[in-house]
């Protein structure tokens, strides 16, 4: 079976495989009727009776004037001399030149009886030696009904077969896949019923709750050990940020402000990462949505706040329409989401505009870089969802917050690059119910 056939055949369901085969058994059960009822009608013509007529016509004329004919029985003979034709020969008979004749021969000259016949010439005289062949030609006649019947019957039975495997395995079926599809990944804890009557619909649900159990305890161990993690960090990152903010109440050089402001950034945008990481680890929780965050506010801040990755360089940040737009998610996720974006356009500007613009309910930022290769973009986005632990530098961790922050709000992010524009990244935000 080749490639595109196996694919074929897995696309067709239970249903359509179970009518295959009982149609294939039916068409190889009436193939095989087909061959028994051939074999029976050759029976009527074997040229065993022409054989056993000319038999008994060589004996008879071997034994001259002093043999007799049968008389009696299925096998009769007769002598027809001239003109006069014996009482008890079929008439038709009489008319027949001389050779064989098989049933089929003559069925056309008689209703009621079926005979093979030989007429052979003996001089002036002509011998006609016949067979009757009826009740054989009955009793192949009664088998053949009885195959028909067996047709019949084998038919209904698989028709009735199939309705009722078609019957009894479709409702349980589509009810273990709507019982899968109305587990809700919000909660952990739901499990399959398996009060299934078929049991290897229920081995299926038992077994589906075990992967579940597995999948929930990698969960389970993945959660704690980012929640340990951040913790862990928060304490140094804090020391760093402490120790910023005392050497800043000492005097310094005028040196020495641009490195201690890198480093409080950078502490920063840590803590913010880990904020946003121990909030994604978690299950979703209707509580935080009531915090507010005023977007377009925080996007006047944020250019601002990222005005010195454009020093030394010809671009500039343009400001356009930004209307009023609250969203119901906590600013340090907001802030991840449109720093990055605003930090990776001014990383990949170097010369031009970065229009930033907020209408409609959709944020705009446009720069005019040289772009960058969606596709492979795509790519690290996906690596970074199969393994957080292969993430690379921070690009791809900021996608990857990115991606996810969007993915827990309902967000939708669409990013196109063109080497000869730049690139543009589009967030929509969905109106509240």
């Amino acid at each position: 079976m080749t490639d595109s056939t196996s694919s074929l055949w897995r696309t067709y369901s239970l249903q359509r495989k179970i009518g295959a085969l009982f149609a294939l058994f039916m068409v190889v059960l009436m193939l095989g009727l087909t061959i028994q009822g051939t074999l029976s009608q050759q029976m009527i013509v074997h040229p065993m009776w022409r054989d056993l007529l000319q038999s008994a016509t060589a004996r008879y004329l071997a034994g001259g004037r002093a043999a007799s004919l049968p008389a009696s029985g299925p096998l009769r003979g007769w002598r027809i001399e001239e003109s006069a034709v014996p009482a008890d020969m079929p008439a038709f008979f009489a008319t027949l030149a001389p050779g064989y004749y098989d049933e089929e021969q003559t069925d056309p000259h008689e209703r009621e009886r079926s005979h093979a016949v030989l007429v052979t010439r003996d001089g002036t005289a002509r011998v006609v030696m016949a067979i009757d062949i009826t009740d054989l030609e009955d009793y192949q006649n009664r088998i053949s009904l009885a195959s028909v019947l067996v047709a019949l019957v084998s038919a209904a039975m698989i028709g009735g077969s199939l309705l009722w495997l078609y019957r009894s395995m479709r409702g349980p079926i589509r009810l273990l896949a709507q019982r899968m599809d109305e587990l809700d990944p919000a909660q952990p804890a739901q499990r399959l019923r398996t009060d299934f009557t078929l049991v290897e619909l229920h081995d299926i649900a038992v077994g589906a709750n075990r992967h579940l159990d597995r999948v929930e305890r990698f969960i389970e161990r993945e959660r704690t050990l980012l929640d340990q993690a951040s913790h862990e960090f928060r304490t140094p990152v804090a020391v760093i940020a402490g120790a910023v903010d005392v050497l800043r109440l000492h005097p310094l050089p005028a040196a020495a402000e641009a490195p201690l402001s890198r480093i409080a950034n950078a502490a920063d945008n840590l803590a913010e990462i880990m904020s946003a990481l121990l909030y994604l680890s978690r299950e979703p929780d209707g509580r935080v949505l009531t915090e507010t965050t005023r977007l377009d506010t925080l996007v006047t801040v944020l250019v601002e706040d990222h005005q010195h990755l454009l020093e030394r360089k010809e671009v500039r940040f343009v400001v356009g329409r930004l209307d009023p737009l609250s969203l119901a998610c906590p600013e340090a996720l907001v802030r991840i989401v449109v720093g990055n974006l605003l930090r990776n356009a001014a990383e990949n500007s170097f010369r031009g505009t970065i229009a930033v613009t907020l209408a409609d309910r959709r944020l705009a930022i446009q720069d005019s870089g040289s772009g960058f290769d969606t596709v492979a973009a795509a790519r690290r986005y996906t690596q970074a969802l199969r393994g957080s632990t292969r993430l690379g530098g921070g690009q791809g961790l900021g996608l990857f917050l990115t991606r996810r922050v969007c993915e827990r709000f309902g967000w939708t992010l669409a990013i196109a690059s063109d080497p000869a524009r730049g690139t543009l990244v589009e967030m929509q935000f969905p109106a509240p119910d």
